[in-house]
């Protein structure tokens, strides 16, 4: 039966492979996509694809979505960046997992202070380091974050596009708060270890930024980084998330049915914001028994951009639990 699962993967993965391939060539000379059709500059359409980065694609197999990993792993280090103390949740979640650093920075450079916190840890028995971020904390925050919407982006390096300019901000506050020293003492120690990036909401969209930087200023390579991310916004333009794909085999933008900031800032505008792949869209609860789907566009029509509608509680809990209430808690096992 597994044989059975795998060989269908494989398959579908070799069928997204060559519709992207089609697709991309379409859209290189000038014309759309037609998905209805599967054909090139198919008119009437009822759903186009006119962005290479929406041409339909799965990660291969080695780099698969793993959602029992996430729930055991990725889970605890993104939940342990709500607590001001994440060994708590390691001696409770990972006893294997130790804390190095934490870091806490106002990172507002205008305006009332707003925090942003984050951690560096490593295990010497899965052999990682991890770098993790924590969400959005209050109104005054979200405030800022909203405001800035308003404010353009920044340039990531010359050939990575731009970056939405408060996540921007937000994480070299961190890194020049002490993460730069911290991570490169880490990989100097620990030289062959996976760098594991988590973070949720905001958090998410720091741990995207933070594991772009490392691998664009030759820290580490993109086929030694797990990047994971919950309820992550926008972060960047569509030449950042074009750049992020080519880079990274393993990154996921998990989405939790109707979660709201996932979508924000708005894709289209005068800043284009766009999203990277990989999204892994649950459609429900999010227990150990549910279904999801691993999206095949990049921030296209389908998965979790037809959610018309939005229910704030869906932000917060993600694996059905509440991620703020669970790590400042200490990550208890149920």
């Amino acid at each position: 039966m597994k044989f059975l699962v795998y060989s269908l993967l494989a398959l579908l993965g070799t069928i997204c492979h060559v519709e992207a391939s089609k697709c991309t060539d379409c859209i290189a000379s000038g014309k759309h996509w037609c998905v209805t059709v599967n054909e090139c500059g198919f008119s009437p359409c009822v759903t186009s694809i006119s962005k290479a980065l929406n041409c339909p694609e799965l990660p291969d197999k080695a780099h698969a979505y793993d959602d029992a990993f996430v729930r055991s792993k990725i889970l605890v280090t993104t939940a342990a960046a709500f607590n001001n103390n994440p060994q708590k949740c390691f001696k409770n979640s990972m006893p294997t997992m130790t804390l190095s650093k934490t870091f806490s920075v106002n990172c507002s450079e205008v305006g009332p202070q707003t925090n942003c916190f984050g951690f560096t840890s490593f295990d010497t028995a899965q052999k990682v380091v991890v770098m993790s971020f924590r969400g959005t904390q209050g109104a005054t925050q979200l405030t800022e974050e909203i405001l800035d919407f308003f404010t353009g982006k920044k340039p990531f390096f010359n050939d990575a596009g731009h970056i939405f300019t408060y996540f921007y901000d937000a994480f070299f506050f961190l890194w020049n708060g002490g993460l730069s020293q911290d991570i490169r003492n880490l990989k100097y120690k620990y030289p062959d270890y996976e760098l594991w990036v988590t973070g949720h909401s905001l958090g998410g969209a720091i741990a995207s930024i933070a594991a772009s930087y490392v691998v664009h200023t030759g820290l580490y390579t993109g086929d030694n980084v797990k990047l994971v991310t919950m309820g992550q916004p926008r972060t960047g333009d569509y030449d950042y998330a074009v750049w992020h794909d080519k880079t990274f085999p393993y990154s996921f933008r998990i989405v939790h049915h109707k979660d709201i900031v996932p979508h924000i800032p708005p894709q289209y505008g005068k800043d284009e914001l766009f999203h990277h792949r990989t999204e892994v869209w649950y459609n429900n609860n999010m227990t150990t028994t549910d279904p999801y789907k691993v999206c095949a566009e990049a921030d296209g029509l389908y998965c979790s951009n037809r959610q018309l509608d939005s229910y704030p509680p869906d932000h917060l809990t993600y694996f059905d639990i509440n991620m703020p209430d669970w790590g400042s808690q200490g990550c208890p096992k149920n």
